[in-house]
């Protein structure tokens, strides 16, 4: 998880009280009663193994001494050097959150619906009761319904809130990454150059993360689940090291601010719990260290009151509501995961490497305080461990309730995760005794991060606008605009130029709330008992005689298996059938056909 950071209290050490013995517990897993004792360089056992690295000068050099031993002049070069490279880096992350030209899709589009509408106005028609129809918890639906009232309606406005979210994330994984660096340097007993490498590494791997990138350019609410992440680890960090009602209240109102954002952060927190208890556990012996343990958790478990409002409408999206359009996924997901996040092609992949080998340093690595070596301990050093748990038990458990039937697993919820994960592949940058070394990580890291965050960004994610436009071009006033599935309706429905004087009807499979909404309510059920012929027929008689019928299709949805191609076969025997639009490899696609007016 990631960690606070306590600047405003002045600089921590090792011996600088009570506060720091018990943060460096919680982060180093030392032995109850000796927070701070090293760690021997060769474990008992047997499974360290020495890496050599290139030897560098020590940290500790002054500029004078110049960078890697070079002349002052040279050491000043670099540094600009440096500090353009950083510039760009960031000035590009922070643009390209912002940079899409895709219409919205499916998803965005339901979000902006349900967040359009009226905070009261009685059973499906406010924000609250279409989302118990929708499956989802409130907090940036509420937040994006006053963004609007500000900002408009338009895809570029109802996106920036997300891309703002994603780049106020960006000083959190900079304080939490110092924080990191900070708690290892003091552990291994090195300089405080570790704390400032990792935290810029940190922010580097943050500003560059496609997956980081991707989500903030989309009007939904997984960067804010990224930023309250972060701010959940740096709250939690400082409610233990210094317990006291100042630091009780933000950690519990974070806590509920995550469970009212996605239920997936329950995930999250449970694993967070289970370690606080874990360490109480650990510190039986030691009295302000387990209570220290203790009442955080308490903090995390009574700020549950505040979820009370919305338990009925939980409790009723739990049993009504879930993911029948969920794919298959097996146990190599929680690798593919990374991969995802990594973006796609052949840079994707590269980055992956890199974040994945710069993670393993982080869990394993120590680095030699006199010399440039790295020692390895294949079960893992803290605060590496700590965070590589943040990183895999979440995903761990939203794979096994997958299996079990609960929910499904899909690449844009992991987000619960992905800053532990970019913390420890920060500190195992941050950890390399070699500037050289260190460098290189970050350029290849971020140059293949900014690739693929700009594949992400600037790729059409629907065929929407395209049929929309040709629908309005070719319909006359009474034609009909049906959809199967109904999920493809709302997408197409905000872009349809509905002139006033010249309507269109449209329909959607299924779902009498479409089309701009759908209705997830016992959705499998209500699409297996509907069928084709009747759906078929029914359009047939609305278009009547005289209009002709746009029927926006895509087989294969999970639940419809047939049933779409079927729709389309059966007005096929009522009308003649062309094909406008054929369909395209895209995130959300669909053909468009015509079937023309009965002679």
């Amino acid at each position: 998880m990631p960690k606070s950071h306590a600047a405003a209290e002045g600089p921590e050490t090792a011996s600088a009280g009570y506060r720091d013995d018990v943060a460096t517990d919680l982060s180093a897993g030392s032995p109850a009663g000796d927070p701070s004792a090293p760690e021997s360089l060769t474990p008992a056992g047997g499974t360290g193994v020495t890496v050599p690295v290139i030897p560098v000068a020590r940290e500790e050099s002054s500029p004078d001494a110049g960078a890697l031993g070079a002349p002052p002049q040279r050491y000043w070069t670099h540094r600009r050097i440096a500090a353009i490279g950083v510039g760009f880096v960031l000035a590009a992350g922070v643009l390209l959150r912002f940079f899409s030209p895709s219409h919205l899709w499916l998803d965005e589009t339901l979000t902006v619906n349900i967040a359009h509408s009226p905070l009261t106005g009685g059973p499906g028609t406010d924000l609250f009761d279409r989302l118990r129809h929708d499956g989802a918890p409130p907090l940036f639906y509420l937040l994006l319904h006053s963004w609007m009232q500000v900002a408009g309606t338009s895809e570029i406005a109802v996106r920036a809130l997300a891309g703002l979210l994603s780049v106020a994330t960006l000083p959190l994984a900079w304080l939490a990454g110092r924080r990191v660096g900070r708690m290892a340097a003091e552990r291994f007993g090195l300089g405080p150059a570790v704390a400032d490498r990792t935290a810029l590494a940190a922010l580097l791997l943050f500003a560059s993360s496609p997956y980081a990138i991707r989500y903030a350019s989309e009007a939904r609410m997984y960067s804010l689940v990224v930023f309250l992440v972060l701010l959940f680890g740096l709250l939690l960090l400082r409610a233990v090291e210094r317990p006291g009602w100042g630091r009780w209240i933000p950690l519990g109102l974070t806590t509920v601010a995550l469970t009212y954002t996605h239920y997936w952060t329950f995930l999250l927190l449970a694993s967070v719990a289970a370690g606080l208890a874990w360490k109480a556990r650990q510190n039986r012996e030691n009295p302000q260290h387990r209570r220290a343990y203790l009442s955080a958790l308490a903090a995390m478990g009574f700020s549950g009151v505040l979820f009370v409002p919305w338990l009925p409408s939980f409790a009723y999206q739990l049993t009504h509501t879930g993911t029948p359009w969920a794919p298959t996924v097996h146990a190599q997901v929680l690798l593919d995961t990374v991969f995802n996040w990594a973006g796609p092609s052949s840079t994707g992949a590269l980055l992956a490497l890199v974040l994945l080998g710069s993670a393993f340093l982080g869990f394993t690595a120590t680095p030699d305080p006199q010399g440039g070596h790295l020692h390895v301990d294949l079960r893992g050093r803290m605060p590496g461990r700590a965070l590589a748990a943040f990183w895999l038990v979440p995903l761990a458990l939203a794979y096994l309730l997958y299996v079990a039937g609960g929910s499904a697993y899909a690449e844009r919820y992991t987000g619960i995760s992905l800053p532990a994960f970019l913390l420890l592949a920060g500190l195992g940058i941050g950890l390399l005794p070699s500037r050289r070394v260190q460098a290189g990580f970050l350029v290849v890291a971020t140059v293949t991060g900014l690739l693929g965050g700009l594949t992400l960004a600037r790729g059409e994610r629907t065929q929407a606008g395209q049929i929309a436009s040709q629908i309005d071009q070719l319909t006359r006033p009474g034609d009909v605009v049906a959809y199967c599935p109904d999920q493809l309706a709302p997408a197409v429905h905000r872009l349809l130029d509905r002139k006033p004087g010249t309507p269109i009807q449209e329909i959607a499979f299924a779902d009498p709330d479409g089309p701009a909404f759908v209705d997830w309510v016992d959705y499998a059920r209500r699409m297996k008992a509907a069928t084709a012929s009747d759906f078929a027929e029914r359009v047939n008689r609305l278009a009547g005689p005289d209009h002709a019928i746009f029927f926006v299709r895509a087989d294969g949805y999970r639940t419809l298996e047939g049933t779409c191609v079927a729709i389309s076969d059966q007005l096929a025997s009522f009308r003649d059938r062309t094909q406008v639009l054929p369909r395209k490899s895209l995130l959300e696609s669909a053909a468009l056909e015509r079937f023309s007016t009965i002679r």
